[in-house]
């Protein structure tokens, strides 16, 4: 019988106590080597960078270094200033918003970031919207809002979608004979029209929106007309199949 049993103790519960806090998470995944740096020993992401998984949600070590170094999140991207491989040591991180990343400075290629207000305050005056700023120009998207909110500029409206009615007349026009011809995109030879962001067949669209279902098959012009688009002109799979039935009950043959 051990000593713990015989004094009626309870018995010690194994394992690591759980971490507190992030920072007590991230500290529990460093560890200190030469030249003042820090490696990452946990998790990372499958593009390397190293991440925490608490309470369900993925959080960058990167960030909560950053934090631990200047009490509050990064602005921008939090990123690595030194050589040194993995290193992640609080004092090796910086804020993009401050700091530019290396091949992001203003002399390397591709897209250079935003690291001045007067640059964000230019786009936004010139009529931009928060979510172009920040996709294009790699902003964080509350900085945008905060800048826009202290200059009092109202937030940019979203263009509202062209409707189905306002596509279809501007993509057909009367023909002879009662018709409709098409007079917009086409594609393999086919008419074509964007609906609810998809580009669809426009006679299959025009089709259903007249008769309020899906159509079956292929949908065709059953006026006689092949490049007919008029919606009432149309015929899916079902309407030829009875048309054909009534045909050969009238006639005795298959039409």
């Amino acid at each position: 019988m051990s000593a713990r049993t015989q004094l009626r103790l309870p018995k010690v519960r194994g394992g690591l106590k759980a971490a507190g806090s992030l920072e007590d998470f991230y500290w529990r995944r460093t560890r200190p080597v030469d030249g003042g740096h820090i490696e990452w020993t946990g998790a990372r992401n499958t593009k390397g960078v190293p991440i925490i998984h608490w309470k369900r949600t993925s959080h960058s070590a990167l960030r909560i270094a950053y934090k631990i170094r200047a009490g509050r999140e990064p602005i921008g991207y939090a990123h690595v200033t030194c050589t040194h491989p993995g290193c992640v040591a609080p004092n090796c991180v910086a804020d993009s918003a401050v700091t530019p990343r290396k091949g992001h400075h203003r002399l390397g290629p591709g897209v250079k970031p935003l690291t001045s207000r007067e640059e964000i305050v230019q786009l936004l005056t010139a009529g931009h919207s928060d979510r172009y700023i920040c996709l294009r120009h790699r902003v964080n998207s509350a900085r945008v809002a905060r800048i826009r909110a202290e200059l009092g500029l109202p937030v940019t409206e979203m263009p509202q979608p062209v409707s189905f009615e306002t596509r279809w007349a501007t993509s057909t026009e009367p023909a002879d004979g009662g018709h409709t011809r098409w007079v917009g995109r086409v594609r393999d030879g086919r008419p074509v029209l964007r609906v609810d962001g998809r580009r669809v067949s426009a006679r299959r669209a025009a089709f259903e929106r007249l008769h309020g279902r899906t159509a079956v098959g292929p949908v065709r012009p059953g006026c006689g007309w092949e490049p007919c688009v008029r919606p009432d002109h149309l015929e899916d799979r079902p309407m030829r199949e009875a048309l054909r039935t009534q045909l050969t009950a009238i006639f005795g043959v298959a039409a």
